[in-house]
């Protein structure tokens, strides 16, 4: 399905059993265990659970036990200030990836509205923005293109994205980025051509990256995952 334009987006990648090495995601993020509960850790705490939500931002690994388990990214989900690096969600957040796979749009923004605590539409203005960096991750907008699409000066500009979206400007073109690059090899693209369509300068770049942003190679990656699939979120 090809998300509307002006929203935010929400991602599903199914992941066979394996080891995330330690990363940060750029994205809210839920883990469901399809068979057996995941573990998540970082070098304070630790937790064994069916299903989990991650707090952008928090260096952490995951073990995907047997059975597999599905990672869940919900762009633009504001948590509360004072959530936990990760916490584990009741049962009913098992039929969040089953949503995915029925395209049930409605159950999905359900699922969201529980963890999001903003208040306010997003900027239509700055939801362009986030459909360009999608739709053209090539181009990699600069903060001069940012403020001249806003009309604002560059720093309130930059200051306005990161309050309509949760995350830095340059945050999101990455993340808009590695999930452009990670469709287009799931599809059957070579990755290192994919990573350079979707703005990378090399393999090399993307592998980078990879490993910041969700703990694994791209080769390694590609071998677990086994569906990925984006669904929009309520249009602005």
């Amino acid at each position: 399905m090809t998300p509307p334009k002006h929203c935010f987006r929400n991602h599903l990648f199914s992941f066979d059993a394996g080891e995330l090495a330690l990363h940060e995601n750029l994205m809210t993020c839920v883990i469901v265990g399809r068979q057996s509960p995941v573990r998540v850790s970082n070098d304070q705490d630790a937790i064994d659970t069916a299903a989990l939500c991650i707090t952008p931002g928090v260096p952490h690994r995951v073990h995907v036990r047997e059975g597999g388990a599905d990672v869940i990214y919900l762009d633009g989900v504001r948590l509360h200030d004072h959530s936990p690096d990760f916490a584990a969600l009741p049962p009913e957040w098992h039929a969040l990836p089953q949503a995915f796979h029925s395209d049930d749009s409605a159950s999905i923004d359900r699922f969201r509205r529980l963890l999001d605590t903003t208040t306010t539409p997003p900027d239509p203005a700055v939801m362009q923005i986030v459909s360009r960096l999608y739709d053209e991750p090539f181009a990699r907008l600069s903060q001069l293109d940012l403020a001249q699409d806003l009309g604002l000066e560059r720093t309130q500009a930059l200051r306005h994205f990161k309050a309509t979206t949760g995350q830095t400007f340059r945050k999101f073109k990455i993340w808009a980025a590695i999930v452009s690059a990670a469709r287009m090899a799931h599809k059957g693209e070579q990755i290192g051509l994919a990573g350079v369509e979707a703005g990378f300068a090399d393999a090399a770049h993307l592998a980078r990256t990879a490993g910041t942003v969700f703990g694994i190679t791209p080769t390694r990656g590609l071998s677990g995952l086994t569906r990925m699939l984006t669904l929009p979120a309520p249009a602005a």
